[in-house]
């Protein structure tokens, strides 16, 4: 018993070139290389509560747009992905912090074709903000009496 194949598929396998070996690659360049490690550049000391920007840039030595991967360091924010942006633009993201402490940015570059650059650290010193409206409620806490003695002399 003969077995038959149909027309239909033959002429997918001869259009598509498996036949013949036409197939020709899509990409003729021989190499994607990696982009630079992102420069980080912003404040070092930042106050808790008060939203602050840092300024990220790399460069692809092909050209290719660039994403970044942007992890503040904090439990609050969470790993990021930015982009994609054109290679060499400085972008700028924002961040606030939470809770005071001493944190690393970390960061990279991927460019479009998923090539990835060395990792990036950029320390932060996060310190808690005074204000004026805090020092006085603790004052009033620990002293409950003075605010008499402050109209006493208004």
């Amino acid at each position: 018993m003969k077995k038959s194949i149909p027309l239909s598929l033959i002429g997918i396998v001869l259009l598509s070139g498996v036949s013949t070996g036409a197939i020709l690659p899509l990409n003729t360049s021989t190499e994607n290389h990696r982009p630079e490690a992102p420069t980080i550049t912003g404040p070092t000391s930042v106050k808790v509560g008060t939203g602050y920007t840092w300024s990220y840039n790399s460069t692809d030595p092909d050209g290719d747009n660039i994403t970044y991967y942007v992890d503040w360091g904090d439990v609050c924010g969470g790993a990021e992905w930015h982009g994609p942006y054109p290679c060499g633009v400085a972008i700028e993201m924002d961040h606030m912090y939470r809770a005071e402490n001493i944190l690393l940015i970390n960061s990279m570059a991927v460019d479009e074709h998923g090539a990835e650059s060395n990792m990036t650290y950029f320390e932060v010193t996060i310190t808690k903000s005074v204000s004026l409206d805090m020092m006085f409620l603790r004052l009033f806490e620990r002293f409950p009496n003075l605010l008499f003695v402050l109209r006493h002399f208004f």
